[in-house]
């Protein structure tokens, strides 16, 4: 259920509706697709470096402008093979996976690396934009996800949002637990790597698509 959120949050961020639930639906489908096929986010990371797009990486790692990545560039990166079992799996057209990807996977690598290699990984910005996001348009769990990110934000959780996290088994807790866990790469104040970026940024998604 949590990852819906992150198709809700990824969205609203592309400038479309976190509320929309088929798109927002699509988008969490073929990213999950994608990083279970390629082992996790190492396994995007190793092939975009393979594909000689370490500029483009590095743009979405830095706190500069993000460089595109255009959809025939996924097919180059991914394969047709792979792009096709993704969209297979996500329940989508090839060409659909293939834009989906090309705008989300360079918004989620900038989302969860906000002050670039430095301050490595780190949950701020995905916590402030589902907030956001939750705000604008909700996500169909609105008692439960305001009430978990109200708690992340230090703000007072209303009394329905309480009793929803109680009656659902502590779901906004393990939200909060995900978004308020540090990461590896955040604890250090020496330039972060790719390996172990795209090893942080895995274990948050996965905390998500598990």
């Amino acid at each position: 259920m949590l990852d819906k959120i992150i198709g809700a949050v990824l969205s609203n961020a592309l400038g479309g509706s976190s509320n929309n639930a088929q798109n927002s639906s699509m988008i969490t489908d073929v990213l999950g697709s994608l990083l279970k096929n390629q082992g996790g986010m190492e396994g995007v990371f190793n092939q975009l470096q393979k594909s000689g797009l370490d500029d483009l990486l590095n743009s979405w790692i830095g706190t500069g402008k993000n460089q595109p990545l255009n959809p025939n560039q996924v097919n180059d990166v991914f394969g047709e093979e792979t792009l096709s079992n993704v969209a297979q799996q996500a329940g989508v057209e090839t060409s659909q996976a293939q834009d989906i990807l090309s705008q989300a996977l360079p918004q989620i690598i900038d989302m969860l690396t906000p002050n670039g290699r430095e301050g490595g990984v780190s949950t701020d910005s995905l916590a402030q934009q589902a907030q956001r996001a939750q705000q604008d348009d909700g996500f169909g769990l609105d008692d439960l996800i305001g009430g978990a990110l109200g708690g992340i934000f230090g703000q007072q959780g209303q009394s329905s949002a309480s009793q929803t996290q109680s009656s659902q088994g502590g779901l906004g807790d393990l939200l909060g637990q995900i978004l308020n866990q540090p990461t590896q790469t955040s604890q250090t104040q020496e330039p972060s790597q790719n390996n172990d970026l795209a090893r942080d940024i895995g274990s948050v998604l996965n905390g998500f698509f598990k």
